[in-house]
């Protein structure tokens, strides 16, 4: 059974925050086949980065991450 990797992303002030964490996610998938769960506290400070995430649902799959 492959683990799987939990980030935990609090939104603070700017788009540092999840875009420091999402690049992060992106890349464990990516370069190290990682099962890769991003937990985000303000989806709608993610949408302008990912345009295809969806503010109101409670999971979502992009880029291979959870």
């Amino acid at each position: 059974m492959k683990a799987t990797w939990d980030i935990f992303c609090s939104v603070v002030d700017n788009y540092g925050d999840i875009g420091v964490t999402w690049r992060l996610a992106r890349q464990l998938v990516a370069e190290h086949n990682l099962a890769v769960r991003l937990w985000v506290d303000d989806l709608n400070a993610f949408v302008p980065m990912c345009p295809g995430a969806d503010a109101t649902a409670a999971q979502q799959w992009q880029h291979g991450v959870d």
